[in-house]
């Protein structure tokens, strides 16, 4: 089921998120900041491109931002004839003046901000960056411009952000923005959604971890 070839009437998307970050036990906010993976998120990548080795996707996909295309590099290498392409839209939310900074930091420097952030404020958008809901539309719309290009009958591997997958995922769960700190994302993490033609969007899998206990 999880390897089903390409289906008529049917868009496949294997959803994943980016490896750990050179930058990622600081627990800074990277946001659209280019930062690179570090050598345990190379390592994640390249263990979760020999696990799906046998997946058969016709379309390979990230963010132009650098770690989810060094991410998706190894699935890449063993699909030399398959489609690569980098999407601007699935970029990860822009956090503007933020971005590089620790939560620490923000909540310091901008500390009505920082409040509205953490409940959820929709209409919020830091200094420089965009609000949640101009992210959830950025994302949506990248989506339905990839479907009405390539059409249906596709499976699609993406490598994105955590981000992305969440506004991907609440929308095809039909699910609205309040539930966006309740989804996580690991690093490396897949999910699986179907969209068909003429019906609603199935979650297949979510937040399969990259790391397996008992797994090498």
């Amino acid at each position: 089921m999880l390897f089903d070839p390409p289906r008529e009437g049917r868009f496949r998307l294997y959803l994943m998120r980016h490896g750990h970050l050179e930058n990622s036990d600081l627990g800074k906010i990277n946001g659209q900041g280019d930062v690179s993976l570090s050598p345990r998120g190379l390592s994640q990548m390249e263990k979760r491109a020999e696990l799906l080795r046998d997946l058969p996707a016709t379309i390979l996909l990230s963010s132009t931002l650098l770690r989810t295309r060094q991410s998706l590099a190894p699935f890449a290498r063993t699909r030399e004839k398959t489609p690569v392409r980098s999407l601007e839209g699935f970029r990860e939310r822009s956090f503007g003046f933020w971005e590089g900074k620790s939560r620490e930091e923000i909540a310091a420097v901008d500390p009505k901000g920082y409040s509205r952030w953490q409940d959820l404020d929709l209409d919020f958008s830091p200094a420089g960056g965009e609000s949640l809901l101009a992210f959830k539309g950025r994302v949506l719309g990248a989506l339905r411009e990839l479907m009405a290009e390539t059409g249906y009958g596709h499976n699609a591997l993406c490598v994105a952000h955590s981000g992305v997958n969440r506004i991907l995922l609440l929308e095809a769960l039909g699910l609205e923005l309040s539930g966006y700190f309740r989804l996580t994302q690991g690093y490396g993490a897949l999910n699986i959604i179907d969209y068909t033609e003429g019906g609603d969007p199935a979650v297949i899998l979510m937040n399969m971890p990259s790391e397996l206990p008992g797994v090498p």
